[in-house]
């Protein structure tokens, strides 16, 4: 079975060579294969467009350093398709919110992203604002849609999931206990009664990373956070001080995130890419032509 899989990886990365730049698989197996063909390790800084819709629940059976480099080298794939989504969105909507008269159609692709960021109020007309309101618009759409540090991301996906152990993980695709908007819709805690709001099920781990960054870039409680990012662009440390309002603890889960970005070599991921390939367009969900 094992030169099987390593036959169909083979066959499928030969394939997507020369016919495609991503390549999604499934099981552990394929994804073991995958990256031994590839030469790919937690530690590469130059990473292969090797995707994955789930966390295979073999992760589970492997332990300590093992389970840690096999879960970093899961996600930051991910991770780095996700940040190609956000730099692509930004490189798309500032020259746009640049121009000093904004026709309709600018004000109509304006609009929607400054909503999604929570830039503007939904519904805001902003066809005859003034000019320094133009400039507010364009300094948050610049300063919000950024990419996240990939140690950040994989530090707090590993706090959250228990590197990628919790069963919000299998049954859910759930890597940062996002809650569901419905009460009665998730998975329900074991420690939650009554309308306690559930654990949000993702189709995917790439909508879960993808609702997480999301969350960071617009929600209010992560100004800090965005501004370390913005002034502190390459200081892990101090970017992770703008996360005490993530989880009740506070200021504890902050000494944790940085705990786990230098205690366990999250950091040393910072500066990995993507390999070459034609970068994502701005899209809702990434096409999933998995190996069965």
């Amino acid at each position: 079975m094992k030169k099987y899989s390593l036959f169909i990886s083979a066959a499928f990365l030969f394939f997507c060579s020369n016919l495609c730049s991503d390549v999604f698989l499934t099981t552990y197996e394929e994804i073991k294969s995958a990256y031994d063909l590839s030469g790919y390790t937690w530690t590469s800084e130059k990473v292969p467009r090797i995707f994955v819709k789930k966390i295979p629940e073999e992760i589970k059976k492997i332990e300590g350093a093992e389970r840690r480099h096999f879960f970093i080298q899961l996600l930051l794939p991910l991770v780095l398709l996700e940040n190609e989504k956000i730099t692509a969105e930004h490189d798309m909507i500032v020259p746009i919110a640049a121009k000093k008269e904004w026709n309709a159609e600018d004000v109509k692709i304006i609009s929607g992203i400054a909503e999604k960021y929570n830039i503007i109020d939904e519904g805001q007309d902003i066809s005859a604002i003034t000019e320094d309101e133009k400039e507010k618009i364009r300094y948050f759409l610049d300063h919000k849609i950024r990419p996240v540090p990939p140690a950040i991301a994989i530090g707090q996906a590993a706090l959250e999931s228990g590197w990628g152990t919790s069963r919000f993980v299998f049954e859910g695709n759930n890597l940062f206990g996002h809650v569901s908007p419905d009460p009665s819709k998730g998975i329900k805690p074991k420690n939650w009664s009554g309308n306690q709001r559930h654990i949000r099920i993702f189709d995917s781990i790439q909508d879960s990373i993808s609702a997480y960054m999301l969350n960071l870039n617009r929600n209010r409680a992560y100004n800090k956070f965005r501004w370390y990012r913005r002034t502190h662009p390459n200081n892990l440390s101090k970017m992770a001080e703008g996360f005490d309002k993530y989880a009740i603890i506070k200021e504890a889960y902050v000494g944790r995130l940085q705990s786990v970005m230098f205690k366990f070599g999250v950091h040393k991921i910072n500066n990995a890419k993507l390999d070459s390939g034609e970068s994502a367009n701005v899209i809702e969900k990434v096409s999933q032509p998995y190996i069965n």
